[in-house]
């Protein structure tokens, strides 16, 4: 037998790559993001993961180790860009946030991962690539700055809680779609709340 890797596997027993081993790997990836997206690392599952990309599950400790290194790739690849975070260079602030808010709702996996990622690690806890992503959430700290200094934005707001308020207002209405329904009687997955979301934000962010 041969000798067995950290993991306690024998490398003898682990499966031969796939062909193409970049398409597998996307392909477990994309399984891997709606699963954990749903339930989390606790809750994902493998075995369905592999079954929904059509693998080998053994594939997925081949290219990732563990499920935890198949969930710290998921988020660095998803959250190391903050999709749909606004940004001060769109045409109107309204504009750039009315189509993020639009983003998640189509596709709110990315929100549901930041949850998971907040309740895995805690307030406190280190999380997949925190260097990157801090940088470039101060990049946008940066822009209010800009903006306070060309009057656009009042001076005596703290710029990062501008930030963090502007994200929250295009996310809250994903993470709890609940109470999104019970303030507004229309459910997240309604079109209508779309279209009165991204028209509010329009008229809000002018």
């Amino acid at each position: 037998m041969g000798a067995a890797d950290p993991n306690g596997r024998n490398h003898q027993e682990q499966p031969l790559a796939s062909r193409d081993p970049e398409a597998t790997k996307a392909k477990l990836l994309e399984a891997a993001r709606h699963e954990f997206s749903a339930k989390g690392i606790a809750g994902a599952r493998v075995d369905a993961i592999a079954e929904a990309a059509g693998v080998n599950k053994q594939l997925v400790y081949y290219y990732f180790g563990s499920k935890d290194g198949l969930f710290r790739e998921i988020l660095r690849q998803r959250l190391a860009q903050p999709k749909g975070v606004p940004a001060d260079d769109s045409p109107t602030t309204g504009a750039r946030l009315a189509a993020a808010a639009q983003t998640h709702l189509d596709d709110p996996d990315y929100v549901r991962l930041l949850m998971w990622e907040g309740l895995e690690a805690g307030p406190d806890g280190a999380v997949a690539e925190e260097d990157a992503r801090r940088a470039l959430y101060l990049t946008l700290v940066e822009r209010v700055r800009t903006a306070q200094a060309a009057g656009e934005i009042p001076a005596d707001l703290d710029p990062a809680q501008v930030v963090l308020s502007r994200i929250a207002q295009v996310m809250f209405p994903v993470a709890f779609p609940q109470l999104a329904r019970l303030v507004t009687g229309t459910a997240v997955t309604d079109p209508a709340f779309a279209v009165a979301r991204t028209e509010f934000l329009r008229q809000t962010y002018r």
